[in-house]
């Protein structure tokens, strides 16, 4: 909640909102979060078609259109449920991966959004839509590439192979944990630092585009 910026009235959402079907594999009596998905794909289309509709008040439909579309897909949502670490909060089968996918990660943050909507209706869902997504919806006319996404781009295209990431340290309470990432790219290795493997490895990255553009 403290992530999110939002105290729910009814804590049962937002735990129903971070259960993943998965994890109700020998259960019946667990709510899985794939109905409040649903609602929240529609809630966050709206306020983000109504954001964009407002804040590009010049620009012809084709362009609120791939606006749009970098706003709502898969990836994007699967970075944003990263930025705010939701997989560390998400409940799925126990010992495997699942909270680290994209597709896992954006369906909770759909949901997490439906729960929103369902706990304090559209303002609320709204402030958080806003607050979340940032300049992606209020901003400039291009939604601008993540680091690592630019650093991937610059590999391939210079023929270096991907970059790798690894976990070389955590440390500090589980409600505040802070990582340290290693992104390696040819022979150049460098490691960086921050409250969230995604902030890390986010940070390692633009280390190594400074450092071989």
């Amino acid at each position: 909640m403290e992530r999110l910026g939002y105290q729910f009235t009814n804590e049962a959402l937002l735990d129903e909102a971070l259960t993943h079907p998965s994890f109700m594999t020998n259960r019946s009596d667990i709510t899985n979060n794939q109905r409040l998905e649903f609602l929240g794909d529609r809630v966050i289309g709206l306020v983000i078609a109504d954001a964009l509709f407002t804040a590009m008040s010049s620009e012809r439909e084709g362009q609120l259109t791939r606006r749009y579309a970098d706003c709502v897909e898969n990836s994007r949502l699967a970075s944003i449920a990263r930025d705010l670490d939701i997989g560390r909060f998400l409940k799925t089968q126990p010992n495997t991966s699942l909270a680290e996918t994209d597709k896992v990660l954006a369906d909770a943050l759909e949901a997490v959004i439906g729960a929103v909507w369902r706990d304090g209706g559209m303002d609320a869902a709204r402030r958080v839509i806003t607050a979340i997504w940032g300049d992606m919806i209020t901003g400039g006319a291009t939604v601008a590439k993540d680091n690592k996404t630019r650093l991937q781009e610059y590999a391939l295209d210079h023929k270096l192979g991907l970059p790798k990431y690894a976990i070389i340290g955590r440390k500090g309470p589980d409600h505040e944990p802070t990582f340290t990432v290693s992104v390696t790219l040819g022979d150049e290795a460098l490691v960086a630092s921050g409250m969230s493997k995604r902030s890390a490895e986010q940070k390692a990255a633009a280390l190594m585009l400074e450092k071989i553009t």
